[in-house]
This record gives structure tokens, C-alpha cells and sequence, in this order.
């Protein structure tokens, strides 16, 4: 094989066309491939520390929301628990009363049916004296009617 001054300069032109071409092309667009790459991971950071905080935030939310739904449950049992506790003390209340109510009303029955038989009495005496009078013709006293005979 020759070498002569062509394949040399052929040579140069080839390193010299290399290094012309990485300076003046290969480098900008190098830098500029190296540019997107940084923004397309920073672009990707930025997004996985969005979607973490993000799933941070829905969390929080989520424990508020479960402690609020607590809370309100414990609210609803408590005045629920009031209420029926209310609602006995009122029928208990209510119970005692008709309870008095009617032993008054039984009492008043009582005293009634003796006022009556009381009445009865007297009205049996006022008949046996005046059957006494058609009768024997003479006046029986009431002093003679034995009362006690009356109520058997």
C-alpha cells in the first residue's frame, strides 16, 4: 500500500471535518438532547412529588373525614342515649302519676261507695220506720233499729 500526500490530507480533512462537525454540531445538539433529558426528569420529579403529596393530602383528608364520621357517630349515640334516657325518666314520670291518679280515684271509689251505703242505711232506717207506722200504727223511734242489723 502507497501512502502518498493524498490519503494524508484525506486524513487531516477527515479529523479536521470531525472536529469542525462536534464543535459546530454535535455539541449544540449534545447540549440541547442533555437540556431535555434534565427536563424531562425534573418534569418526572416534580410529578412524583406532586402525586406523593398528592396521596399525602387524600390521606390526611381520608382520616379527617373518618375521625369526623367518628365523632359524629359518638354525637348521634350520645344524644340518641339522652333521648331514651329522657323519654324512660318522662314514662317513668308519667307511670308514677297515672299510678297516683288512679289510687286517688280508687280512694275517692271507696269513700263514695261508703257515703253511699252510709246513705242507704239511713234510707233503710226512713222505710223501716214508715212500714213500721202503716204497719203497727204507732211511731217506731230510730233509736230501735239496730243499724248494725242493716249492713248484713
Amino acid at each position: 500500500m502507497e501512502f502518498d500526500a493524498t490519503f494524508i490530507f484525506a486524513a487531516i480533512s477527515f479529523i479536521l471535518f470531525v472536529f469542525v462537525m462536534n464543535k459546530i454540531f454535535y455539541a449544540p445538539v449534545l447540549k440541547i438532547m442533555k437540556a431535555r433529558q434534565d427536563f424531562v426528569e425534573q418534569n418526572y420529579t416534580s410529578a412524583n412529588q406532586t402525586k406523593e403529596e398528592t396521596k399525602k393530602q387524600t390521606e390526611y383528608r381520608e382520616s379527617e373525614l373518618e375521625k369526623s364520621r367518628t365523632l359524629a357517630r359518638n354525637k348521634i349515640a350520645e344524644h340518641s342515649k339522652a333521648l331514651k334516657e329522657n323519654q324512660a325518666k318522662k314514662l317513668a314520670d308519667y307511670k308514677t302519676e297515672l299510678y297516683s291518679d288512679i289510687g286517688k280515684q280508687r280512694d275517692e271509689l271507696k269513700q263514695s261507695a261508703l257515703d253511699a251505703k252510709e246513705t242507704l242505711k239511713d234510707t233503710v232506717v226512713d222505710i223501716a220506720k214508715n212500714i213500721s207506722d202503716k204497719l203497727f200504727g204507732s211511731s217506731v223511734t230510730t233509736e230501735t233499729i239496730n243499724k248494725s242489723k242493716i249492713e248484713e
